[in-house]
Protein backbone atom coordinates (compact mmCIF):
# COMPACT_ATOMS: atom_id res chain seq x y z
CA UNK A 1 0.00 0.00 0.00
CA UNK A 2 2.69 2.65 0.54
CA UNK A 3 4.12 1.78 -2.52
CA UNK A 4 1.17 2.87 -4.50
CA UNK A 5 0.87 5.86 -2.65
CA UNK A 6 4.43 6.32 -3.35
CA UNK A 7 3.81 5.97 -6.73
CA UNK A 8 0.86 8.33 -7.09
CA UNK A 9 3.14 11.09 -4.96
CA UNK A 10 5.89 10.53 -7.44
CA UNK A 11 3.63 11.15 -10.57
CA UNK A 12 1.33 13.91 -9.01
CA UNK A 13 3.09 16.79 -10.24
CA UNK A 14 3.09 15.15 -14.00
CA UNK A 15 -0.98 14.82 -13.56
CA UNK A 16 -0.98 18.38 -12.41
CA UNK A 17 0.67 19.35 -15.55
CA UNK A 18 -1.33 17.37 -17.77
CA UNK A 19 -4.76 18.76 -16.30
CA UNK A 20 -3.12 21.93 -16.68
CA UNK A 21 -2.30 21.54 -20.57
CA UNK A 22 -5.88 19.96 -21.19
CA UNK A 23 -7.69 22.39 -19.17
CA UNK A 24 -5.58 25.22 -21.39
CA UNK A 25 -6.20 23.21 -24.03
CA UNK A 26 -9.90 23.68 -23.57
CA UNK A 27 -10.07 27.06 -23.15
CA UNK A 28 -7.95 27.27 -25.91
CA UNK A 29 -9.96 25.43 -28.66
CA UNK A 30 -13.18 26.93 -27.25
CA UNK A 31 -11.76 30.48 -27.82
CA UNK A 32 -10.45 29.82 -31.10
CA UNK A 33 -13.74 28.01 -32.20
CA UNK A 34 -15.87 31.11 -31.16
CA UNK A 35 -13.69 33.20 -32.98
CA UNK A 36 -13.12 31.95 -36.21
CA UNK A 37 -15.85 29.35 -36.59
CA UNK A 38 -19.06 30.72 -37.97
CA UNK A 39 -21.61 28.72 -35.93
CA UNK A 40 -19.42 29.23 -32.78
CA UNK A 41 -19.57 33.29 -33.50
CA UNK A 42 -23.08 33.02 -33.75
CA UNK A 43 -23.95 30.62 -30.20
CA UNK A 44 -21.88 33.06 -28.88
CA UNK A 45 -23.72 36.37 -30.35
CA UNK A 46 -26.87 34.99 -29.48
CA UNK A 47 -25.95 34.14 -25.65
CA UNK A 48 -24.35 37.47 -25.21
CA UNK A 49 -26.98 39.57 -26.98
CA UNK A 50 -29.73 37.37 -24.52
CA UNK A 51 -28.03 38.03 -21.30
CA UNK A 52 -28.18 41.59 -22.59
CA UNK A 53 -24.89 42.92 -22.17
CA UNK A 54 -23.67 45.97 -23.72
CA UNK A 55 -22.27 46.07 -27.62
CA UNK A 56 -22.90 41.98 -27.56
CA UNK A 57 -20.53 42.17 -30.49
CA UNK A 58 -17.81 43.36 -28.74
CA UNK A 59 -18.21 41.43 -25.70
CA UNK A 60 -18.60 38.37 -27.88
CA UNK A 61 -15.49 38.69 -29.43
CA UNK A 62 -13.28 40.06 -26.70
CA UNK A 63 -14.49 36.93 -24.36
CA UNK A 64 -13.53 34.32 -27.05
CA UNK A 65 -10.44 36.37 -27.99
CA UNK A 66 -9.39 36.29 -23.61
CA UNK A 67 -10.50 32.63 -23.82
CA UNK A 68 -8.39 31.48 -26.66
CA UNK A 69 -5.37 33.78 -25.49
CA UNK A 70 -5.07 32.79 -21.82
CA UNK A 71 -6.11 29.15 -22.32
CA UNK A 72 -3.04 29.20 -24.40
CA UNK A 73 -0.97 30.71 -21.70
CA UNK A 74 -2.16 28.33 -19.34
CA UNK A 75 -1.44 25.23 -21.54
CA UNK A 76 2.18 26.62 -21.78
CA UNK A 77 2.70 26.96 -18.50
CA UNK A 78 2.82 31.27 -19.18
CA UNK A 79 1.61 33.55 -17.00
CA UNK A 80 -0.74 30.65 -15.17
CA UNK A 81 -2.07 32.78 -12.10
CA UNK A 82 -2.51 35.83 -14.53
CA UNK A 83 -4.33 33.16 -17.15
CA UNK A 84 -5.92 31.51 -14.35
CA UNK A 85 -7.57 35.26 -12.82
CA UNK A 86 -9.00 35.87 -16.48
CA UNK A 87 -10.97 32.45 -17.00
CA UNK A 88 -12.28 32.34 -13.89
CA UNK A 89 -13.94 35.86 -14.37
CA UNK A 90 -15.05 34.28 -17.65
CA UNK A 91 -16.28 30.93 -16.26
CA UNK A 92 -18.29 33.52 -12.82
CA UNK A 93 -19.75 35.27 -15.47
CA UNK A 94 -20.62 32.53 -17.69
CA UNK A 95 -21.85 30.88 -14.37
CA UNK A 96 -24.07 33.49 -12.94
CA UNK A 97 -25.35 34.72 -15.93
CA UNK A 98 -26.32 31.58 -17.77
CA UNK A 99 -25.77 28.60 -16.40
CA UNK A 100 -28.08 28.70 -13.35
CA UNK A 101 -30.76 29.15 -15.12
CA UNK A 102 -30.46 25.62 -16.62
CA UNK A 103 -30.96 24.31 -12.86
CA UNK A 104 -34.47 23.41 -12.68
CA UNK A 105 -36.73 25.52 -10.35
CA UNK A 106 -38.96 22.16 -9.78
CA UNK A 107 -38.28 18.40 -9.41
CA UNK A 108 -40.70 16.84 -12.23
CA UNK A 109 -40.90 12.82 -11.45
CA UNK A 110 -41.73 10.49 -14.45
CA UNK A 111 -45.00 9.79 -13.44
CA UNK A 112 -47.29 12.83 -14.13
CA UNK A 113 -50.00 11.52 -11.07
CA UNK A 114 -47.22 12.00 -8.51
CA UNK A 115 -47.01 15.67 -8.93
CA UNK A 116 -44.24 18.25 -8.93
CA UNK A 117 -42.06 18.77 -6.01
CA UNK A 118 -39.98 21.96 -4.85
CA UNK A 119 -36.51 21.39 -5.03
CA UNK A 120 -34.32 21.31 -2.00
CA UNK A 121 -31.05 22.46 -1.55
CA UNK A 122 -29.05 19.20 -1.40
CA UNK A 123 -30.64 18.42 -4.50
CA UNK A 124 -30.06 22.11 -6.69
CA UNK A 125 -25.83 21.69 -5.58
CA UNK A 126 -25.95 18.12 -6.98
CA UNK A 127 -26.95 19.73 -10.28
CA UNK A 128 -24.80 22.96 -9.75
CA UNK A 129 -21.72 20.64 -8.55
CA UNK A 130 -23.37 18.69 -12.15
CA UNK A 131 -22.60 21.58 -14.16
CA UNK A 132 -19.17 21.33 -16.14
CA UNK A 133 -18.23 25.09 -14.96
CA UNK A 134 -17.78 24.05 -11.24
CA UNK A 135 -15.04 21.43 -12.02
CA UNK A 136 -13.48 24.18 -15.12
CA UNK A 137 -13.67 27.06 -11.31
CA UNK A 138 -12.16 24.46 -9.02
CA UNK A 139 -8.67 23.48 -11.49
CA UNK A 140 -8.65 27.06 -12.43
CA UNK A 141 -8.51 28.02 -8.43
CA UNK A 142 -5.51 25.40 -7.88
CA UNK A 143 -3.22 26.40 -10.68
CA UNK A 144 -4.15 30.35 -9.55
CA UNK A 145 -2.98 28.99 -5.89
CA UNK A 146 -0.48 26.80 -7.44
CA UNK A 147 1.24 28.53 -10.05
CA UNK A 148 3.72 26.84 -12.67
CA UNK A 149 4.70 23.51 -11.28
CA UNK A 150 6.87 21.24 -13.57
CA UNK A 151 6.78 21.85 -17.14
CA UNK A 152 6.01 25.25 -18.62
CA UNK A 153 7.52 28.69 -19.24
CA UNK A 154 6.99 30.04 -15.88
CA UNK A 155 9.19 27.41 -14.53
CA UNK A 156 11.88 27.92 -17.08
CA UNK A 157 12.04 31.64 -16.59
CA UNK A 158 11.72 31.34 -13.04
CA UNK A 159 15.44 28.88 -12.88
CA UNK A 160 16.88 31.57 -15.17
CA UNK A 161 16.14 34.05 -12.65
CA UNK A 162 17.50 31.99 -9.78
CA UNK A 163 20.72 30.96 -11.78
CA UNK A 164 21.24 34.99 -12.81
CA UNK A 165 21.53 35.46 -9.30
Amino acid sequence: MKKIISNFEKNSPNIYIICRILIGLFFFIAGFNKLFHPIFQGYMLNTISNIGFPFPQFTANFTAFCECIFGLFLMLGFWTRISSVFLIIIILVALFTHDLNSIPKELNPIKKETGIYAMDPFTWLSYFLYLPQTLYLMFLTLFLFQGCTGFGIDTLRNRVMTDNK
